[in-house]
This record gives C-alpha cells, structure tokens and sequence, in this order.
C-alpha cells in the first residue's frame, strides 16, 4: 500500500528547527530567508511577493524537483535517505519509492559506507523517468507509471533499463549527478564525484554537508576515487540514438544543466567550493562542444556567494534568466548583462530549482523544500 503521512501526525510537515535524526539532533535548521532584488527603472520585479514558504521537512537532502502538472504534484529525490517523494497541495507528501540508488543487495560494494546512496537527477520525459543513480553510477530509464506502483517498494523491482553505465574511454562513470533533455531528444548528464563520498563517524562531523549550515568540506578523497576506480575525469556526456559521447571534460565539478529557450545554448554549473562559475557551450554536431561564455563571482559580484555551500542545480525561464542554486542561496542572473537581478538568501545551502503552475517556484536544499512566487 501507499506509505501516505497522516495530517495529524505529519513527519513531513514544515518545520524550520531541522529534520530530527534518529539520535535526536537536529538537520537542516531554518531560520528564515531573505529576497533582495536589483533597483532602478531597466529592472522588472522578479518575485511577486517576498515570501519564502517552507512547503515540507523531515528529509535529508532534497534533489531532483520535478513537477507533474497534469497531477499538479511535485516530485523530488533525496540522496542521503535514497528515496523518491511525491508531495502536493492536496494529499501532502507520501514516499513513492525507496533505495532509489538502485542496490539489489549485491550490486554495489561496501554500500552501507556511502553517505549518498540514493538517486540526483530526475527528468520526467513523456510517459518515462530517467534517473541518475550514485551507488550504481548509471543512467536508468523507467515508466513513470512502474515508479508510481511501487508505493515505498525498493526502486529495483520495477521494471527499468540502464541507459549508460560506461564512458566512452570504456571506463565505469563516478556519479552521474544532473540530466535534462535538449528540444531534439539529446540527453545531457553531469558525471560529478560526489557518490563517492562516505560516512564519517559522528565525532569527526558529517562528509558532506555541516547538518546546521549546509558547509560542505570537499574531500580531496573524491578526486583519488575518479582517477583510481571511476571515469578518470568528470565530464558532460551527451546520449543520443543509444549511443553515450563526451561533450566536455573541461570542469572540476560538473553539476546542474539547463538548455536556453532558443535551444542553442547548454549551460553547466561548476560546483567548485568558494568559486561557483556558470559555464556556456553552444549545442552542434561536433563534439567536444565550444565553451563561449563563463560566468563567475568576478562577473556577477558577491551576490552569488551568501554563505555557506556550492553552486549545484539551475534552470533557465522563458526570458532567458538562470535561476541558479548559489552558496547560501538562490540567485537570478542575467547571462547577457552578467549581473544578478534578484537574490534569496536561504542562510543555508540548496540543491535545485524547478517552476511549478503558475509563478511558483520550488527550491530543494538541506533539510526542506520551499517554494516562492515569481512574477510571469
């Protein structure tokens, strides 16, 4: 049966003091955010409203939002706790799958050392689901249908395909970590480092992300796993007709995709601690794709470093504005003027961003999901 949360004994229910952890701490406090937005007459209100609302606590590290309209429903992942949720306004929020990393039991060594053993990336595309899974560092694509009849069920006994497990240079990937889908059917992932990373025993603090603040320590221990047992670099990947190929290997942390409106334009962020950067290549035939423009904190000012974390996940809106995960928050950029428009300081780090029905705008991090209201 479906595991649906009651409404009178909500785990998920919002709760800015943190998700509580079987030893009673607390993850993920909340404190509030806040909205800042350029001034003067060239600039347009962005955010309807300067309210920033916590939609749902009680996980981990939320990842992959993806919102279902014809459901009005917003699906999304968590990557420490490997499970798939599904919350809307009406039903609230239920678990629909569980080891969502894809461990069958055998098929993943020392998996109870690794500290994100669930899925990341999560794209709804016609009647499938592709997701990208750390532990078995892979591609799978399933039907959206099988995913919801699993009703809480380990992800691997649905009916799945593995897209792509392997490089081109015949090497097994390191974590595939973001996936989106260009206008012509070309899938696009990030192949990251960061399921490599492990549990550390509770006196020396938490692997990846400081449960208070989002500060994420990188590990020089990643990089050793990428050249010993994984890919051998990080890299952008495109599939197409089946068939897995390079787009670039030029960045240290490959992470969050986003396509422009127009469609020729695929833009990565570089999740490098202290120094995020937004990277553009032109799409075409020839591959390694043509990096034509860099956005850093040298372009766009201190407005996209506002605490503590990375850049992680993007996506870009009909005007051609990245909305972008940032260390300690959430900004909108404007890649032609390179400068920041609007910021929302979360004092915490976030994951992701996906725009829902309407102006919301729902954004994944540590601990939470929120959502906000933009202007259309």
């Amino acid at each position: 049966m479906d595991i649906i949360v009651g409404a009178n004994s909500d785990p998920f229910a919002p709760a800015p003091a943190g998700t509580l952890l079987p030893d009673g701490t607390r993850w993920g406090q909340y404190s509030g955010a806040e909205v800042t937005e350029a001034t003067g007459s060239i600039f347009k209100p962005i955010f309807a409203s300067t309210k920033v609302e916590v939609l749902l606590s009680g996980i981990r590290w939320s990842e992959g939002p993806t919102w279902v309209a014809a459901e009005s429903a917003l699906y999304f992942v968590d990557t420490i706790d490997a499970r798939i949720y599904r919350w809307s306004e009406r039903e609230g929020t239920r678990i629909v799958a569980t080891v969502t990393g894809g461990f069958d039991g055998t098929n993943v060594p020392d998996y109870d050392s690794l500290f994100e053993p669930g899925a990341n990336g999560m794209l709804l595309a016609g009647d499938d689901v592709i997701l990208c899974q750390h532990p078995t560092r892979r591609l799978i694509r399933m039907k959206f249908r099988d995913l919801k009849e699993l009703r809480g069920r380990p992800i691997c006994e649905a009916p799945h395909e593995v897209l792509a497990d392997t490089a081109p240079n015949g090497r097994r990937f390191n974590a595939p970590n973001d996936v989106i889908m260009a206008p012509n059917g070309d899938i696009f992932f990030t192949d990251a480092i960061y399921g490599f990373l492990k549990k550390q025993p509770k006196e020396l603090g938490y692997a990846y992300i400081n449960a208070e603040t989002g500060a994420h320590p990188d590990q020089p221990y990643l990089d050793a796993a990428v050249r010993e047992v994984g890919a051998g670099m990080t890299g952008v990947y495109r599939i197409r007709a089946g068939r897995v190929e390079l787009v670039t290997s030029e960045l240290q942390r490959p992470n969050g995709l986003a396509i422009s409106p127009d469609g020729s334009t695929l833009w990565v962020a570089n999740s490098v601690k202290d120094t995020p950067s937004w990277h553009a290549f032109a799409l075409g035939e020839t591959l390694p794709l043509s990096r034509i423009a860099v956005l850093s904190e040298a372009d766009l000012g201190p407005a996209v470093q506002l605490g503590p974390g990375l850049s992680d996940g993007l996506k870009i809106d009909h005007l051609g504005r990245l909305w972008a995960s940032i260390p300690g928050g959430l900004a909108v950029i404007d890649p032609v003027g390179k400068r920041v428009l609007a910021s929302v300081k979360f004092g915490t780090n976030v994951a992701n961003v996906r725009f829902g029905d309407g102006g919301d705008v729902f954004v994944a991090g540590l601990g939470h999901v929120w959502r906000l209201q933009r202007r259309l």
